[in-house]
C-alpha cells in the first residue's frame, strides 16, 4: 500500500516522517488537529473544516503556518497520492520544536521560545456509507471528566481514547459523556435524541466540540426540511428514555444507537426520523 505523508513542506513515505522528541506536540500534546472526510474522492465541507482549523489554532495562540491557498495546494498534492475513494484526511499542527536548543533547556511547560511548527497530514481509508439504512450501534454512558475547553480540537485526547476503549471492551461503539447529569457529547461524535418527534441536541459551548457534521445536520437537513428541533441541555434520563438516539461525526455521518447501556432504543431498529435524515444526507452527496 502506498502510504504517503505530508510532513513539514514535503511528501514522503510514512516511515520517513520523523518527529523530533523535542516537539511540543510529543512532549505536551501542544497542538490541534482536523479531520476532513472525502466521499468518492470529494471533500465534504472543506471550507467549514478549514475554518475550524484556523479557530483552533487561534484559541491556543499558534500562528497558522500556511495561507489558505497553500493549505489547499498541499492538501491536493497529498490527496493525489491516495488510493482510496472514501477516506479521511488527518491534519495535525503542533507548536513544534524550539528554534534554539543550545541553552540545554529541552523541556519546559511554558511556551517561552520561538518554535518551528510541525505540520503533518495523511489519508486513512474509511468505511463506505450504507446506500440504504445507516448502521446501528451500541453505546454506553460515562462521566465526562475532560478539561473545560472541549471546543478546541486538541490533540490531547487521552480521556476520549480511554473512554472509547472502555466502550469497545463492553461491546459498544461509543461512550456518551455526561457532566453533572447533563449529556454533552460522545468521545468522537455529537449526540441527538428524538422524543415525541422533536429532535434535541446540546447547544454549542466550551463543553462540546462544534462538530462540522453536527452543524450541517442541524442547518441543512433538520431545519431546511422543517423537522422540529430544540437546541438545549438535556439530562441522562432523557437520553435513556428517548424514542430515537443518533450520533454524528465526520467519517460516518449519521449513526443510530440501538442500545444504550442495557436499554434497547426503538426496539433495536432505526428510527423514522433518523432514517429520513440519513437519506437526506445521501441525497446531498449525489
Amino acid at each position: 500500500m502506498n502510504n504517503k505523508v505530508f510532513f513539514n513542506n514535503k511528501i514522503c513515505d510514512a516511515e520517513n516522517a520523523n518527529v523530533s522528541v523535542f516537539d511540543r506536540g510529543y512532549l505536551f500534546s501542544d497542538g490541534i488537529y482536523e479531520l476532513i472526510p472525502y466521499f468518492n474522492k470529494k471533500p465534504f465541507l472543506l471550507e467549514d473544516h478549514y475554518h475550524r482549523l484556523k479557530k483552533s489554532l487561534a484559541m491556543i495562540g499558534l500562528k497558522n503556518p500556511y495561507e489558505k491557498k497553500d493549505w489547499i495546494k498541499n492538501i491536493e498534492i497529498l490527496v493525489e497520492t491516495c488510493e482510496f475513494d472514501n477516506f479521511s484526511l488527518y491534519i495535525q499542527v503542533t507548536r513544534g520544536v524550539p528554534k534554539n536548543i543550545d541553552d540545554g533547556v529541552l523541556r519546559e511547560h511554558a511556551a517561552t521560545k520561538k518554535y518551528n511548527p510541525s505540520v503533518c497530514m495523511f489519508c486513512s481509508q474509511i468505511q463506505n456509507l450504507s446506500k440504504t439504512n445507516p448502521i446501528l450501534k451500541n453505546a454506553i454512558t460515562m462521566e465526562d471528566k475532560r478539561w473545560l475547553k472541549c471546543d478546541i480540537k486538541s490533540i490531547s485526547l487521552l480521556f476520549n481514547a480511554y473512554a472509547k476503549t472502555l466502550a469497545n471492551d463492553q461491546g459498544a461503539y461509543e461512550a456518551i459523556l455526561v457532566r453533572n447529569g447533563i449529556v454533552t457529547e460522545g468521545c468522537s461524535s455529537n449526540v441527538f435524541i428524538v422524543k415525541d418527534k422533536i429532535i434535541k441536541t446540546a447547544p454549542k459551548s466550551n463543553l462540546i466540540l462544534p462538530g462540522v457534521t453536527r452543524s450541517f445536520v442541524i442547518n441543512e437537513l433538520i431545519k431546511k426540511n422543517k423537522y422540529p428541533i430544540k437546541i438545549d441541555d438535556y439530562n441522562e434520563d432523557e437520553l435513556i428514555n428517548a424514542d430515537e438516539i443518533f450520533i454524528t461525526n465526520s467519517t460516518q455521518a449519521i449513526l443510530p444507537i440501538k442500545k444504550i447501556n442495557n436499554k434497547t432504543i426503538n426496539n433495536g431498529e432505526v428510527g423514522k426520523i433518523t432514517e429520513k435524515l440519513y437519506k437526506h444526507f445521501l441525497e446531498f452527496l449525489e
